[in-house]
């Protein structure tokens, strides 16, 4: 079996024992359920958006094989500073590598030792004149460490909020500290949430357990404004192609 579930922004994915993380909150939700978890790819910790959670090894094992075959395809939302024009988008191919003993990646040469391509699809969804700043819709074709974030700062236009590259605090340009805009040009289901969800939902075809809630909201310097949008997928049970989108802050059955 395998769930979508809507990690909140400012959680880990995983994390040492006794942080707290989205597999910590999950555990504790599905105890009477399962006690096997499994996690065949993560969100960064400031970034908001639907996860694939595997509850069995089966599960784990396919999903994981459709994401080492690039079979898994994601569409994420940004908000960015700045007016996008169109020559900067479409294919963005870049090299990437991390940087040694840091949690950081750089653009390198694709002669360069450790270089790894990274690609990434890249169109405009709207613009905020108000506030000078695109909304986009990146689909990432490889999966490296900070790909978008790298890869956007380095064209000009930092994700707002991801002061590790170059973008401005939350706070320097939305009055009410919720880490999304007050105002926004683009209105329909797909927008990205004005308030990071500080709970963990899953349901199924079997009654919901209650949500698993933190004790405090997330800091909104562990914010971005980027979303995992939407996922789309092969059921580990019967094969189907699945599409999951966020359209609220509740995770979705598979």
């Amino acid at each position: 079996m395998a769930l979508v579930v809507h990690k909140p922004a400012g959680i880990a994915t995983q994390a040492a024992h006794g942080i707290c993380s989205l597999e910590t909150l999950l555990r504790a939700q599905l105890a009477d359920r399962t006690d096997y978890l499994a996690f065949p790819h993560r969100l960064d910790r400031p970034v908001s958006g639907v996860i694939l959670v595997a509850t069995r090894k089966r599960a784990a094992r396919l999903l994981s094989d459709q994401f080492a075959t690039r079979k898994v395809t994601k569409l994420y939302h940004a908000w960015v500073h700045g007016k996008i024009q169109p020559e900067q988008l479409g294919n963005w191919i870049d090299y990437v590598r991390k940087i040694p003993d840091k949690s950081r990646a750089e653009i390198v040469p694709s002669t360069a030792q450790g270089a790894q391509i990274a690609e990434t699809q890249a169109s405009l969804r709207a613009y905020d004149t108000n506030l000078n700043r695109s909304l986009l819709e990146l689909s990432p074709r490889s999966g490296r460490m900070h790909q978008l974030r790298l890869q956007t700062s380095h064209r000009g236009f930092p994700i707002i909020g991801d002061l590790q590259y170059g973008g401005t605090r939350l706070f320097d340009e939305v009055g009410d500290g919720n880490g999304f805009p007050d105002s926004q040009p683009y209105h329909s289901g797909s927008d990205l949430p004005k308030s990071p969800s500080h709970t963990v939902s899953v349901t199924s075809d079997q009654t919901s357990p209650p949500s698993a809630r933190l004790d405090a909201p997330f800091p909104a310097a562990d914010r971005i404004l980027l979303q995992a949008h939407q996922i789309t997928f092969h059921d580990p049970i019967n094969g189907a192609l699945k599409t999951v989108t966020a359209s609220d802050e509740s995770s979705q059955n598979v």
